[in-house]
């Protein structure tokens, strides 16, 4: 597979570049009000049977959760012994590589008060937004979902979890949209390139 220096260079600037500059606007720049006006929104609004449904959603993306059914995923794709193992690597890369990521920027979490579940780590990118988006982008990619729906897997899926996140008081917004930017990058270095074009007879 041939791979396009100029998607890859992009794809690492989404996923290391983009969630570093959202952590600092978020803390120090433009997007700082509207971070913390939106997480104060969600609050507001809570209610009991929305936290048994966040609690429900933000489960969806755990480790536990997702590894079985990304190996499941790669096994029925069929494309051979390689397939099957491929979207368990990049979803445990990307989380690796997200992690070191955190640790970097160091961004800290809401207050404590406002908790509803008991998170671990940074708080930029969000682990389990990181997660949804890369696992949804990794099983479309594995059975072959392109176009429309294959682009906007990752994308719901980070609405979703980082939504569910947001509401049990773990991240601020900002955060989810750092976790979703991320997995984009990561599935973007990740993906196989396009075959290189065989030269045609007559072709300089």
């Amino acid at each position: 597979m041939a791979v396009a220096p100029a998607r890859r260079i992009r794809a690492a600037a989404a996923a290391f570049a983009g969630p570093a500059a959202i952590g600092w606007a978020a803390d120090h720049g433009w997007l700082a009000a509207a971070d913390r006006a939106g997480f104060e929104a969600v609050l507001a609004r809570r209610r009991g049977a929305g936290t048994a449904v966040a609690r429900a959603v933000t489960a969806v993306a755990e480790p536990a959760l997702i590894y079985p059914v990304l190996a499941a995923v790669g096994a029925a794709s069929g494309d051979g012994r390689r397939s099957a193992w491929l979207p368990c690597l990049i979803v445990a890369s990307g989380a690796a590589a997200r992690r070191c990521l955190s640790r970097v920027i160091a961004r800290q979490r809401p207050p404590a008060e406002a908790w509803l579940a008991e998170p671990e780590g940074f708080s930029l990118p969000s682990k389990h937004t990181t997660l949804a988006a890369l696992a949804a982008g990794a099983c479309v990619d594995a059975l072959g979902i392109r176009g429309a729906p294959g682009r906007a897997a990752p994308a719901a899926a980070a609405a979703a979890v980082g939504a569910s996140r947001v509401y049990l008081g773990v991240h601020w917004p900002a955060d989810v949209l750092a976790g979703w930017l991320f997995a984009e990058g990561w599935l973007g270095l990740t993906r196989p390139g396009r075959p290189a074009r065989s030269p045609r007879k007559g072709d300089a």
